[in-house]
């Protein structure tokens, strides 16, 4: 879970175990918003903070 937000490589959209596509989902956390990229499969690969860079 090393990828975020914005990069070129969008790793973190793909799953390290099957290389299906993650699905992005809401995830509310008590910092604010996360997205958590999940394989239907697999479940969560990734959680991003797009606003990272505004905190």
């Amino acid at each position: 879970m090393d990828e975020t937000f914005g990069h070129e490589n969008e790793a973190y959209r793909t799953c390290a175990d099957c290389g299906g596509d993650c699905e992005p989902e809401p995830m509310p956390t008590d910092a604010g918003m996360r997205i958590a990229f999940s394989c239907p499969t697999h479940g969560v690969h990734t959680v991003i903070d797009p606003f990272e860079d505004l905190r």
